[in-house]
């Protein structure tokens, strides 16, 4: 059995997907003119029912492509929107080379995801790539988490870390899995209640120090 082990969410974790909406965002207002602070505060509520999202922007300022279109070119234009970080790349490699085994666990559509993950130039940098539609079932879920310790050849314990930015889908999925916990804050406060983080750093970038202390 593998004893480094390292799983990554991707989204607001490994890639800035806040950001990436924005530009889309943008983008999308300007052509449909759908107000961008709209656009901007409904994409939390929304963001595993993007279908429920384009109706609603549909129905309320009559933007006139049919849902199913604009789901699609949102799909094809996000991760067209994805920029490479040579400080992330940099963290994951040295992992690597540190001889931690990486994976990444995510919520989301097959395609949408692992396009992401190649025009981050992060695909070839993990194990293993787990997504929610292609095992059937989403974060926080532990089965998600199994699925991809298996791939790893690992089981859970103290050596086997899960690093995110969601307190709801990463730490408490990864401490019913057995996993260490890292939330990735970006600069948040941790809240008074809910799912309790074993460690917190503010970047992703930080994550290589901080993994090797706790192994040490």
């Amino acid at each position: 059995m593998r004893e480094l082990v390292a799983l990554f969410d991707l989204d607001d974790t490994l890639i800035p997907r806040q950001k990436i909406f924005a530009k889309w965002a943008a983008e999308f207002s300007a052509e449909h003119g759908v107000p961008l602070e709209w656009l901007l505060k409904a994409d939390p509520e929304y963001s595993s029912r993007r279908a429920e999202f384009f109706e609603l922007a549909k129905t309320t300022f009559g933007v006139r492509p049919p849902v199913e279109e604009l789901h699609a070119q949102y799909r094809r234009r996000m991760p067209e929107l994805v920029e490479p970080d040579p400080q992330v790349c940099a963290m994951l490699v040295g992992l690597r080379e540190a001889g931690w085994r990486l994976g990444v666990v995510t919520n989301g559509m097959v395609g949408t995801q692992t396009n992401k993950l190649h025009q981050a130039g992060l695909y070839d940098l993990v194990d293993t790539v787990v997504i929610s539609e292609a095992v059937g079932v989403w974060k926080p879920d532990a089965r998600i988490f199994r699925h991809a310790l298996t791939q790893l050849d690992a089981v859970a314990g103290p050596r086997v870390v899960m690093v995110g930015d969601s307190l709801e889908h990463d730490v408490a999925g990864a401490r019913i899995t057995g996993l260490t916990t890292v939330w990735v804050s970006d600069g948040r406060s941790l809240p008074r209640t809910g799912p309790r983080p074993q460690h917190t750093i503010r970047t992703v970038t930080e994550a290589a120090e901080l993994l090797h202390a706790v192994v040490n």
